[in-house]
């Protein structure tokens, strides 16, 4: 009898797991942590703050967040990370150096946007599960923690 009730509560709790749907993370939840991060953000489109920040004794970086709720997505990224040109005799060299970082990266995914030749550092909280204070900033950290290794090997394209 034990086991029976064992087994159906245990069937019943994965239901539950299985059936849950948490909220999607909202701009309002995104400026609050942001808030107590004792960030000043500037708004932009809707779900999407600007700021700078940065580690003591090292210039701050600008960052941009975009937050998705309808396809629960929050997006951080830090802008203007380094300048890399589209054409020209490196460019075999830039994409490997792109395609390796993002290999090696711990957290941080490097995009390239080929109009500008920007390159920037982002992380994406993708999922069912909304973002919470902890991982938004420990993701933030990570991402100010990589950029400077990020600009170490673009600098070091010859």
């Amino acid at each position: 009898m034990r086991r029976i009730s064992l087994v159906t509560s245990i069937v019943v709790l994965w239901l539950l797991a299985a059936t849950a749907e948490a909220a999607p993370t909202t701009p309002e939840t995104v400026e609050g942590y942001l808030t107590q991060l004792k960030v000043k953000a500037e708004k932009g489109a809707p779900g999407e703050f600007q700021f700078k920040l940065g580690f003591p004794q090292a210039p701050p970086e600008q960052f941009q967040v975009r937050v998705l709720p309808e396809v629960k997505i929050v997006y951080v990224a830090i802008l203007d990370v380094y300048q890399v040109p589209a054409g020209g005799l490196l460019k075999e060299a830039i994409f490997r150096t792109l395609a390796e970082l993002n290999y090696k990266l711990l957290v941080g995914k490097v995009e390239w946007e080929p109009e500008t030749g920007k390159v920037r550092l982002s992380y994406t909280f993708a999922g069912e599960n909304s973002v919470d204070f902890a991982s938004f900033k420990s993701a933030i950290q990570t991402l100010l923690a990589e950029v400077e290794q990020v600009r170490k090997a673009l600098k070091a394209i010859k």
